[in-house]
């Protein structure tokens, strides 16, 4: 699967799972290959290699299945939100004015969390090419309480943004709002498991053990169950502005311990619980 769209003044590519795609790609600046099982144009000047760790859900499991797999907290959380008379939507095919909705509810969460605002021209670009399914889960009164953005292919729902209204609903105990957004991604599993999608992909685990955030994210992930998985991404320029913005992004990313720095593979001593699926 690829989709194009523009970071600033930089066009990218996207190239997502190990489809053989290099032929026929549109022109771009760069070219972005992700969920890849091995690195790509590993050779070619400026380019630019991450290997990294995600978590993915088995949906050819059962429902039982993946509920077995769920911890207690997770379980009992998910069972208690059921009770609260929350609802769920699901737009499968949304419009403009929609990407503009999650957008605004997005952005201010962001910019309390301290992360990266919503690339809306990604969005759009995925909304063009049929690949995006945004979630909402909401308060009886209405009120939405976390949203999930979700990237399709052919085999994954890729969770690309997720946030929550904990900021801007200062009555609502976070609690409550917390185990709506577990409850969410459960229906979310469910949902993309009825379409016969074959894996639900939380877009990564953080390797940084000295990160408490980052670590609680993990903890949150894992305790839904699934397996973890390596795989590798690779970002080749076509051009000189494509050589910029991967120096740029070098710079951007040189702490990162999923970078590899020439020939020289990140040390994190991980083995994937299940191997190539």
């Amino acid at each position: 699967m690829v989709i194009q769209w523009k970071k600033y003044i930089f066009t990218l590519n996207e190239i997502y799972e190990d489809e053989e795609v290099e032929k026929g790609l549109p022109k771009a600046d760069l070219h972005a290959y992700f969920m890849q099982k091995e690195l790509c144009n590993f050779d070619k000047w400026y380019t630019l290699h991450k290997q990294v760790l995600t978590l993915c859900i088995d949906l050819n499991k059962t429902e039982d299945e993946l509920r077995k797999e769920m911890n207690r907290t997770t379980r009992y959380q998910i069972n208690k939100a059921g009770r609260d008379g929350l609802s769920l939507h699901f737009l499968t095919e949304p419009k403009l004015e929609d990407i503009e909705q999650f957008t605004a509810f997005f952005n201010p969460f962001a910019r309390e969390k301290g992360i990266e605002l919503c690339r809306v021209d990604k969005l759009m670009s995925l909304r063009k090419n049929g690949r995006i399914v945004i979630s909402y889960v909401c308060h009886p009164d209405g009120r939405k309480l976390a949203s999930h953005v979700y990237i399709l292919t052919k085999r994954r729902a890729i969770m690309l943004y997720s946030c929550s209204g904990r900021f801007a609903n200062a009555d609502i105990p976070g609690l409550h709002i917390g185990r709506a957004n577990r409850y969410l991604h459960w229906n979310d599993i469910l949902f993309f498991k009825e379409r016969n999608f074959q894996y639900y992909d939380f877009l990564g685990l953080s390797i940084n053990m000295e990160d408490k955030a980052q670590q609680n994210v993990n903890t949150f992930k894992k305790g839904f169950g699934g397996f973890e998985k390596i795989e590798y991404q690779s970002f080749v320029p076509q051009n000189w502005r494509g050589k910029i913005l991967v120096l740029a992004l070098r710079v951007m990313w040189r702490n990162q311990l999923e970078l590899i720095h020439g020939n020289k593979m990140p040390v994190f001593k991980y083995l994937a619980n299940i191997e190539e699926k």
